[in-house]
């Protein structure tokens, strides 16, 4: 293929500069046209060389765009078979053939239409559909025109990204994997309105959970008898003990103290669970207990004077 490349490039950069005789003259533009574009062929030709074919692709685009000359087509569409790009090298092939006409030899025709057979298996027809017009359609960034669509677009196979953009609008994208052959369709929604800011969040309410006083006022009490009877227990039973140690004291009198000492115990130990189970009860209450807003009161202050001193108090 590469011999074909420079066959090509020897053509098309000679016969512009041909004799009158030799050929149709050009006209002076075309020529102009033609110097200009040769300093990109020549960094095609480097590149192309240089297995660059990437770049070299863009030089040859570039000299196809500024000369217009058929002939630099046929080295488009090898340029773009190096990198994959099988759809541009079949609409740059197709392009040789049509506008070259009865230039192109038969030889070389011959050839051409066998390397369009090959790339149609390489390449897939997509009909892309926007929701807006005058989207830009763009096929892996590189724009294939403008919404709606006439007709579906020819494109290399394997994973493709299609866009739609609208000035001001998201960017619609969809990516999707093609295979040879494959005759499929994609359509983008594009937001037909304004992004709108979501509403601002609402403002913060300040809360707290209602504790159950009664619940934990009992708890107190029961603490306070527990320990009380506790205390009063442990009395008698040290008096009992005394009794017992101390000489003339009768059995009554130690019996009584005894008495005394394990009833005093009975009853701590009866309020020690009624204490555990109100604490229980209280605890549940609480965790329970739903938030409320709280009410934040006026700033109030007053001015107090007594014997002790003077003070100022209040809600703040």
């Amino acid at each position: 293929m590469q011999r074909f490349l420079a066959l090509v490039l020897a053509f098309a950069v000679f016969a512009a500069a041909m004799p009158a005789s030799a050929q149709v003259a050009p006209r002076t533009s075309q020529k102009q046209k033609m110097d200009e574009a040769k300093p990109h062929l020549d960094k095609a030709v480097e590149l192309y060389d240089e297995n660059d074919f990437a770049n070299a692709l863009i030089e040859f685009k570039r000299a196809y765009e500024i000369a217009g000359d058929w002939r630099f087509l046929f080295n488009v569409a090898q340029a773009a078979y190096q990198v994959s790009n099988y759809a541009l090298a079949l609409d740059s092939f197709t392009k040789y053939l049509s506008e070259g006409g009865a230039q192109v030899d038969r030889k070389r025709r011959t050839f051409v239409e066998g390397e369009i057979t090959k790339l149609k298996g390489r390449v897939a027809q997509v009909r892309i559909t926007v929701n807006l017009p005058n989207a830009d359609v763009a096929v892996d960034d590189e724009k294939v025109g403008v919404s709606p669509l006439p007709s579906a677009i020819t494109v290399s196979a394997g994973r493709r990204k299609i866009t739609a953009t609208v000035a001001g609008k998201p960017v619609a994208v969809k990516s999707l994997e093609i295979a040879g052959g494959d005759s499929t369709q994609v359509s983008l929604e594009i937001e037909s309105e304004d992004v709108k800011q979501p509403p601002p969040p609402p403002p913060l309410v300040e809360t707290r959970r209602r504790i159950p006083w009664a619940f934990w006022g009992v708890t107190a009490g029961l603490a306070v008898v527990w320990g009380a009877t506790g205390v009063v227990a442990l009395i008698f039973s040290s008096d009992a003990q005394t009794k017992i140690n101390t000489y003339g004291v009768t059995k009554g009198d130690i019996t009584g103290a005894q008495d005394a000492a394990r009833t005093f115990a009975l009853v701590s130990d009866i309020a020690l669970g009624c204490t555990v189970v109100a604490a229980g009860v209280a605890t549940i209450m609480t965790i329970l207990a739903k938030p409320e807003p709280v009410e934040k009161a006026h700033p109030v202050a007053r001015f107090v004077v007594s014997p002790l001193g003077a003070g100022v108090y209040g809600s703040f």
